[in-house]
């Protein structure tokens, strides 16, 4: 799959910003960086705003996968239980928005049950999102079944949420 981010859960979404990029074409080996940090702090706000739980923007390492070329990015980062969100696509549907204009690249994409990746590029820049959930305080899950099996509410989720934003 194409850009990702690793995260503890092994989950990870892939979105872009910019203008001109295509995979494997003009920009391939180039090293990620991450997005002047004006424009990642502003991004946070919009992230924040989108799915109403605290963000915060900082820097961190970062690989494409489709190249293996290393660099940092712009990491924009949100965590909270007690949310109502059902399900990884909800969350994911309300970061959408930010990315209008941009071309939706399935390949940087993927579904789970307990996590989303949705990509998009465009330009030289490279977003990767990722939505994924995991079993709060006070829920109580087998480690030995699949998280899908656990049975809890949306209030007991422990919501993650990262956006990471390059520049090739």
């Amino acid at each position: 799959m194409g850009l990702r981010h690793q995260y503890p859960l092994g989950i990870a979404v892939v979105l872009a910003l910019g203008a001109g990029w295509s995979a494997g074409a003009n920009a391939q080996g180039a090293a990620p960086r991450p997005i002047p940090a004006a424009e990642c702090q502003a991004f946070a706000v919009q992230v924040q705003n989108a799915i109403g739980m605290a963000a915060k923007a900082s820097e961190d390492d970062f690989t494409d996968l489709a190249d293996r070329s290393e660099g940092r990015s712009c990491h924009i980062s949100a965590s909270a239980s007690g949310q109502a969100y059902a399900t990884p696509n909800e969350l994911i549907a309300k970061l959408a928005p930010l990315f209008s204009g941009w071309t939706d690249d399935p390949a940087r994409g993927d579904i789970g049950p307990a996590g989303v990746e949705k990509g998009y590029v465009k330009g030289n820049r490279i977003a990767a999102a990722d939505v994924s959930w995991e079993p709060g305080a006070g829920a109580s899950c087998s480690d030995k079944q699949p998280l899908s099996a656990c049975s809890i509410t949306p209030q007991q989720k422990l919501w993650n949420v990262t956006v990471d934003i390059v520049e090739k």
